[in-house]
């Protein structure tokens, strides 16, 4: 899986991916796990791939943790079964639309959104890379990447990181200074004592 898709797919993937996105940030169940849980090992793979090509090494086929991870994808992708049917439609585009019915169920919304995001991470998978989790810790909130250096899901949760990050620096700064100030007067006084003890054996 590589992370520069084309141009045009790229684009697409931005356009449509704001239902999976908003659905994964919505309460948590079940569904919202199983894919979290599928975009996670799409991750891995990618960084796995990413690092043999780094370092040189063997083909990503003939690395065996590479296909660990494709082999575990392939199995949650394997629970998932449903047919394409066609929908009229009064788009400008076409007169029908794609839909996805879930084969021997009855419709059902929760279970149609969630075939909507695998079906997202197939027909995307090169951007799945970009759907990310907010790296700050009381958020995790998941975000749709618009760069590929991009951490956080947005500005508040940047700035708020960089202000802990800058406040933890002071304080680490404000202990080691009195932490040095502190072990120079031990030293002294050990130097002091040693001096004293020195002088005691001379008499």
């Amino acid at each position: 899986m590589k992370m520069g898709s084309k141009p045009d797919s790229r684009r697409e993937a931005a356009s449509t991916v704001e239902l999976v996105v908003g659905w994964l940030n919505a309460k948590p169940n079940e569904g919202t796990e199983r894919v979290a849980v599928m975009i996670e090992a799409c991750h891995r793979i990618t960084q796995l791939v990413d690092e043999i090509k780094t370092s040189g090494g063997p083909a990503a086929w003939q690395n065996p943790e590479v296909q660990r991870a494709a082999v575990d994808l392939n199995m949650r992708l394997g629970r998932y079964k449903w047919h394409p049917c066609v929908d009229p439609s009064m788009g400008s585009g076409s007169h029908f639309k794609l839909a996805f019915g879930i084969v021997g169920t009855v419709f059902d919304h929760a279970r149609s959104v969630e075939l909507y995001a695998v079906q997202w991470v197939v027909q995307h998978i090169d951007a799945v890379q970009k759907v990310r989790r907010c790296r700050v810790a009381k958020c995790r909130k998941w975000y749709y990447a618009k760069t590929d250096h991009q951490k956080y899901c947005g500005g508040a949760c940047r700035q708020k990181d960089a202000a802990q990050g800058d406040d933890f620096k002071e304080k680490r700064r404000v202990y080691m200074k009195k932490y040095r100030r502190e072990e120079g007067e031990r030293d002294a006084r050990a130097k002091r004592l040693a001096n004293r003890l020195g002088k005691g054996k001379d008499k």
